[in-house]
């Protein structure tokens, strides 16, 4: 298989939070309402205690790097650099799982993001006398600046103690705060807009992401509504040069509502496939359970008139379909492919060939899945496919997978972005 993965790729600098440090600093700081965006080291840690109160993930924006220097007096180790952005995360796990060429557009490529970018199927649209070329990432280093995002990870049962009063984690996740003014205007670079365009015929798949970095208005007197559009036409350009391209589009955490809507209203009518986690779906809706994001989802594919969407969740998978776009079984398969190896990242914190083996072999029932599974099959009269759950709803299939469980992760970060590469890896596999 040969993917584009665009547009945002980055280095991600993880570290976690220590709850008694974290109590400690508190005592003389004063704390703010959780706001929109990260301006001090009081909205930082009005967001992180918020998120470690209700064992969620979030990504805010930086207004600069300063603001949360003193950060690093909060965690428990010095930070870990990684190949971060959900373009360079579906890039690194694609080129694992065996994909024969992988193209991600990297914006700002310094030597240690060449060094992240160590997939063999990696490779970088380079001009070598004004001609586009591909390269290995090493020889296609051509500046020094760096877009680093900062990962904070809370563990389960995080401790903090604030004003007398005792917040507790009830799951492992992360916040994000994000400096990056190249990725956050969807920058594309160059040599990748106009590869792409080029070979664009020999592709089979693109995976599309970074749009919830958009922000209201730019320096230049821009707007979040010219960089969409300016993507838009490319993705359009794609599709005109070869119709058979399957284009799936992750939404991300979008910070403004706004944005959130025009993006999907527009996109939607270019990419074949959609897929956010259930806080991105439901957007404040309490109910949790499978049955209700089925029903939601059904009532959202057919307003968006894609082919398929997909929301993934902590215990369990739900994709919703065209029947035309795949098979049920093929794609029961795949969603429990994705399952594994978004469990193997979560438990080794990477993604190789061994630790694909051991989550493949050594899965670990995650007993909150099943259960909903259970629910679904009986609410709908599913037909049960091995682990996964088919039905047939207003016209459209629906499976649902429960996730493989990780009482200890190492990282929760980027989870969603390998579930998702792997699932389109083996969709595109299973439709040729």
């Amino acid at each position: 298989m040969k993917i584009l993965c665009c547009y945002n790729v980055n280095i991600d600098s993880v570290c976690t939070v220590d709850g008694a440090r974290i109590t400690d600093y508190i005592k003389n700081h004063e704390i703010n309402d959780p706001p929109d965006q990260i301006r001090d080291m009081s909205d930082f840690l009005a967001l992180l205690l918020m998120h470690i109160k209700n064992g969620t993930g979030g990504e805010y924006l930086l207004e600069t790097p300063a603001a949360i220097r003193e950060a690093s007096s909060l965690i428990k180790d010095p930070p870990v650099l990684r190949l971060g952005g959900n373009a360079g995360i579906a890039a690194d796990v694609l080129s694992s799982l065996g994909a024969t060429l992988v193209i991600p557009n990297v914006v700002s490529l310094s030597r240690r993001q060449a060094d992240l970018l160590s997939g063999g199927a990696i490779q970088i649209p380079v001009y070598v006398n004004d001609e586009v070329v591909l390269s290995k990432p090493y020889d296609a280093v051509r500046d020094q600046e760096e877009a680093i995002h900062y990962v904070f990870l809370f563990e389960k049962g995080t401790e903090i103690t604030l004003h007398g009063r005792m917040i507790r984690a009830p799951y492992s996740n992360r916040i994000i705060a994000t400096y990056d003014p190249k990725n956050i205007a969807m920058h594309v670079d160059a040599a990748f807009r106009d590869y792409s365009d080029a070979h664009v015929a020999e592709m089979d798949g693109a995976l599309v992401s970074g749009f919830h970095l958009l922000r209201n208005t730019y320096p230049d007197g821009s707007t979040y509504i010219d960089q969409v559009h300016r993507i838009l036409e490319q993705l359009k350009g794609w599709k005109s040069s070869n119709p058979n391209l399957r284009i799936h589009f992750e939404s991300g955490d979008f910070l403004d509502g706004d944005i959130r809507d025009h993006v999907i209203s527009c996109i939607s009518d270019v990419v074949d496939s959609i897929g956010m986690n259930e806080e991105e779906f439901l957007m404040g809706d309490v109910d949790l359970s499978a049955i209700n994001i089925i029903e939601k989802s059904v009532q959202e594919i057919d307003k968006l008139g894609i082919s398929r969407l997909c929301v993934h969740t902590r215990d369990f998978i739900v994709s919703t379909f065209d029947p035309a776009y795949i098979d049920a079984a093929s794609e029961i398969d795949a969603l429990n492919f994705g399952a594994s190896i978004s469990a193997a990242r979560a438990t080794s914190g990477y993604v190789n060939q061994e630790s694909i083996h051991d989550a493949i072999k050594k899965p670990k029932s995650n007993a909150d899945g099943i259960h909903e599974c259970s629910m679904v099959q009986e609410h709908f009269n599913g037909k049960r496919i091995g682990n996964g759950i088919h039905l047939e709803l207003n016209d459209y299939s629906v499976c649902i997978v429960p996730s493989l469980w990780c009482e200890h992760p190492v990282t929760t970060v980027g989870l969603g972005d390998t579930m998702t590469a792997a699932v389109f890896l083996r969709e595109l596999e299973r439709c040729q």
